[in-house]
């Protein structure tokens, strides 16, 4: 294929030693492979990534607990880059865990893909789909403390 992926550890040492070997299996498949490790995915690192060439970045986590953190880095990595495919795989979950739990997981995380196994995570890597949309997240706006204070005042010295 003349697919580009970044494979990247999410949060640890371990995580990095997974995506060095779903890199390996990338490469074997025939995809142009660049690796990262869980520090290059640190909000001031990701601006340094060289993303021009990336087609889709890989995100490997083996804590399961760790889809929070994977929603944060799918925002900012499709915000370095718009037309950036973003998966991630949860290594420690069963494989069998079914397709439409996993769609539903990566929707949630505006991912392109979620993956619970090597299988997966190759095919969601070097799959052909465009790449998700980043919604936007509307902003919460914070009401005024101030002028429900002055009221308040007012009030009082009435």
């Amino acid at each position: 294929t003349d697919m580009s992926v970044l494979c990247a550890g999410g949060r640890g040492e371990l995580d990095d030693a997974a995506a060095a070997m779903l890199a390996q299996v990338l490469e074997v498949q025939g995809a142009t492979v660049s690796k990262a490790g869980f520090a290059d995915m640190e909000p001031a690192s990701i601006r340094r990534l060289e993303l021009e060439t990336v087609d889709t970045v890989v995100v490997g986590f083996l804590n399961r607990d760790s889809v929070k953190h994977a929603r944060f880095l799918v925002r900012r990595l499709k915000r370095a880059k718009a037309a950036l495919r973003v998966g991630i795989v949860f290594w420690s979950e069963a494989a069998a865990e079914d397709k439409e739990t996993a769609g539903k997981l990566a929707r949630d995380m505006n991912a392109d893909f979620v993956a619970h196994g090597m299988v997966d995570a190759v095919l969601g890597a070097l799959s052909n789909e465009p790449p998700v949309a980043l919604k936007l997240v509307a902003k919460r706006r914070m009401r005024r403390q101030r002028a429900a204070s002055k009221k308040v005042t007012a009030a009082a010295a009435d």
